[in-house]
């Protein structure tokens, strides 16, 4: 199904298309010139009468080492511009192993000293493995590569596409740090086998030699000089898995306009697409991951050590807290009832969570005498499935109960509910907006009988007090 939604701004028209999960921008006027930082500073034109020192600028930008031969100006008609990570590459996440608060501290660059998950190098180099047996590619030399699991296809389907297409500058575009990452994203693609003709990760300016306040000004910045030397460049592709940043490229596409006619900056009309990509991402293994924090950790506490004591932080440790006690489902359990219910045939992997794992019971940690009652940790029940239910498309529950006239439980739920799969951007409180079940009995192919095991999920917790770095 598409949308369209047009508007009027100023000189220039926006369309706005909807594909599933896939949106596109889209002006028809020519780019303009935009810096890194606050508005006011300009990067000045290049001079396209002195390719050879335009080229050695342009080149700068990039990682790729030896650098690839730029092609001519009149050469290239099209760029195409595509994200890393959870863009091409589906990189890892904090995974649910942590509690919120954690998760929130690990993304943060500055609750941690030496920074957080994404400034962490080795958590990248932790996605490389060196024993990969996946398929591999043939790279364009015709070796065959490594290809590790981790690539989103349709993104990497657009990338060799346009990579054999003379007519258009490949260009991969991350703000990762140049000084912390090269290494490893080089590899990475090496491994499979790309072929970019500019690998640009973020740095300080190398002309200007300022340092970018943010990612998007660093992405801007590049984007301007690469349209300003491809002069003659008719569109611009940009793949964007953060809507944040979409939103920004669309306004950076519509103030670029305007600033080409105010400038009377003469050129081709320029296309600028912004394709909105569904965020692909892959975990650590849950031990590597907690690996990886421990030494983040440890970094912080080291670097701690260092400042002066009336600046200096509590140490940040690492807990086991309960995140609740509940009837758990044991792992084949879980793959059954989703096998019987299709979830995983009929839903998006990439925009839901799959559940059914527990019964929960309470949240937090059980009294002991509660403990007691309830038969003490590992003690064994039999349920069977009684109905199903579904809300708005965005969370999906079964209902059971147990077995046996005798047998009494005791759960969060008036009736026993396992949330078999939920939308990533909903909670699991959503299960009491179900009101329409389906029954489920015996020789319905739904129907499961099941033993659970009453036990307690632990969730791993960062204590990080915030840092006072200002006196």
């Amino acid at each position: 199904m598409i949308s369209r939604l047009s508007r009027a701004s100023g000189h220039s028209s926006l369309r706005f298309s909807r594909i599933t999960s896939l949106c596109t921008y889209e002006t028809r006027e020519p780019l303009y010139l935009l810096t890194a930082g606050d508005h006011r500073a300009r990067i000045q034109a290049m001079d396209s009468s002195s390719p050879p020192k335009d080229a050695a600028a342009v080149l700068a930008w990039s990682i790729a080492a030896p650098p690839k031969p730029l092609p001519a100006i009149n050469q290239i008609k099209r760029i195409c511009v595509i994200d890393f990570d959870n863009t091409l590459y589906r990189s890892p996440v904090p995974s649910n192993i942590w509690d919120g608060p954690s998760i929130g501290i690990l993304r943060d660059r500055d609750r941690l000293l030496g920074g957080g998950w994404w400034q962490t190098p080795s958590i990248l180099d932790a996605t490389v493995d060196q024993r990969s047996t996946c398929p591999s590619v043939a790279s364009q030399g015709g070796h065959e590569r490594r290809y590790p699991d981790r690539w989103n296809k349709p993104i990497v389907d657009i990338a060799r596409t346009v990579d054999q297409n003379i007519h258009t500058l490949n260009v991969l575009l991350t703000g990762r740090s140049r000084i912390l990452f090269s290494k490893t994203v080089l590899r990475i693609l090496g491994n499979a086998g790309f072929n970019f003709d500019l690998v640009v990760l973020k740095q300080d300016h190398p002309q200007l030699g300022h340092e970018f306040a943010t990612t998007m000004d660093f992405k801007k910045c590049f984007i301007s000089m690469i349209l300003n030397y491809y002069h003659e460049a008719e569109r611009i592709s940009i793949y964007e898995d953060r809507p944040g940043h979409s939103r920004q490229f669309r306004d950076f596409g519509d103030e670029f306009n305007k600033s080409c006619i105010r400038d009377s900056l003469v050129r081709p009309q320029v296309r600028f697409d912004v394709i909105q990509v569904q965020p692909a991402h892959r975990d650590l293994d849950p031990l590597e991951e907690i690996k990886q924090v421990k030494f983040m950790l440890q970094r912080h506490n080291r670097l701690a050590q260092n400042m002066d004591a009336s600046l200096r932080p509590l140490p940040a440790k690492l807990f086991k807290r309960v995140c609740h006690t509940s009837y758990m489902l044991h792992p084949e359990t879980t793959h059954r009832l989703l096998v019987k219910f299709r979830l995983r045939q009929r839903l998006n992997t990439r925009e839901v969570d799959f559940l059914g794992r527990y019964i929960p019971i309470k949240m937090g940690k059980c009294e002991p005498v509660e403990i007691e009652n309830l038969g003490g940790i590992g003690a064994q029940i039999q349920f069977e499935t009684v109905s199903f239910g579904s809300y708005n498309d965005c969370i999906w529950a079964v209902r059971v109960r147990p077995v046996g006239s005798n047998v009494v439980v005791s759960t969060m739920n008036a009736i026993p509910t396992i949330v078999l799969a939920k939308r990533i951007d909903v909670a699991e409180s959503f299960l009491q907006r179900i009101e329409n079940w389906e029954d489920i009995r015996p020789g319905d192919p739904r129907y499961l009988r099941f033993s659970a095991t009453v036990g307690e999920q632990l969730r791993l917790q960062i204590s990080a007090p915030k840092l006072h770095l200002d006196g």
